[in-house]
């Protein structure tokens, strides 16, 4: 047992002074995590049923994961903009925060460091408008920019679900680089139609219903 502990000190000792050597090292590692990350959600092993509870403890467990070691990266360098990752490390640990929902104050830390990286240019915008809905949300708040959505069963129509000032929200959504809600909710409703074109065609429905453009 005592092997084992400090064979994990040794590598979490290796791990932190490889991220000191340079940002290559640290990009890969952050953009290996977000690749896990969507392949265990996206496509399960043949041996789990996508949507089952199998496979929500196997998002889970990868989810505690991440959120360990993205805390770790983060209580040594902050938020990773693109100067130290580049846009696709950048990018990648902001996925990885995106998907820490069990961790609320963790996501909110990082929001808020991502604001400044933002503010320099030295982070993408639009994925921080996708953190401040995810975490609105998820704390029963009004989002800002639509970005969260719901689905409607019986058309293959996306949503938003509660959004702040409607009117205004397009304005707000340009901002920080987002299309308009009309072409958003379009592009992700063909998405999902894409990912469940078999079930939905049992159900007679033959493609996803879309919002005219403004």
């Amino acid at each position: 047992m005592k092997k084992f502990i400090l064979l994990i000190a040794f590598q979490t000792l290796i791990s932190l002074f490889c991220y000191s050597k340079g940002d290559s090292i640290l990009s890969k590692k952050l953009i290996q995590m977000a690749e896990i990350d969507q392949q265990i959600m996206q496509s399960p092993p043949k041996n789990i049923k996508s949507g089952s509870e199998q496979h929500m403890a196997l998002i889970d467990s990868i989810a505690t994961v991440n959120y360990k070691e993205a805390k770790r990266i983060f209580d040594k360098y902050g938020f990773p903009g693109f100067d130290l990752v580049g846009e696709t490390g950048s990018k990648s640990f902001w996925l990885i925060v995106q998907h820490c929902d069990k961790w609320p104050d963790f996501q909110k830390q990082v929001l808020k460091k991502m604001e400044v990286q933002v503010k320099r240019k030295n982070a993408h915008s639009t994925y921080y408008a996708y953190l401040v809905d995810r975490i609105k949300i998820r704390a029963g708040e009004k989002q800002l920019y639509g970005t969260q959505v719901s689905y409607r069963t019986d058309s293959c129509q996306a949503f938003v679900q509660d959004v702040e000032d409607i009117d205004n929200l397009n304005k707000r959504r340009s901002l920080v680089n987002l299309e308009s809600i009309e072409e958003y909710l379009n592009k992700v409703s063909k998405n999902h139609f894409l990912r469940n074109e078999e079930s939905f065609r049992r159900k007679g429905i033959t493609g996803p219903t879309l919002y005219p453009n403004r």
